[in-house]
């Protein structure tokens, strides 16, 4: 059970870190796109955010699973284990906040087109982060 788990975690993973680096890409591909091509392109960044939310969930889902089915929960973790939690609650409050921006860049709202972007470089540091210290908790000895 504990390696299906990991496979799906890593899948969630997989599918989360996707999003950042395509959508950037893609910004840049819109800002030099002609109007017409633009209104075609934007449906991509919709498309790959919903890639990252199940992502997310499988994330959320697989990982409390594996930390109470094969470590007991988090009575024996090290520090390195806390620091990789806490930038999954900012990855995970950061897409919160870009979902709700996006509401308002569909309304026409520009600036809130501009928070996304700046909060999707918070979102993927966060992921980093997160990744990083994952693999300094878990790294086999």
């Amino acid at each position: 059970m504990n390696k299906a788990l990991l496979v799906f975690h890593l899948l969630g993973l997989a599918m989360g870190l996707s999003v950042p680096f395509s959508n950037m890409i893609m910004g840049m591909l819109i800002d030099k796109a002609t109007p017409n091509e633009k209104a075609v392109l934007a449906r991509f960044p919709q498309a790959m955010t919903r890639v990252g939310d199940i992502g997310l969930v499988l994330l959320w889902v697989t990982g409390p699973a594996m930390l109470f089915m094969k470590y007991d929960g988090f009575a024996g973790m090290p520090w390195t284990f806390h620091v990789k939690l806490t930038a999954v609650i900012a990855l995970t409050l950061c897409v919160g906040y870009i979902h709700s921006q996006m509401k308002r860049a569909f309304s026409g709202d520009q600036a809130a087109l501009a928070r996304v972007r700046n909060v999707g470089k918070i979102a993927l540091l966060s992921a980093l982060t997160a990744l990083v210290f994952a693999v300094l908790t878990f790294e086999p000895a």
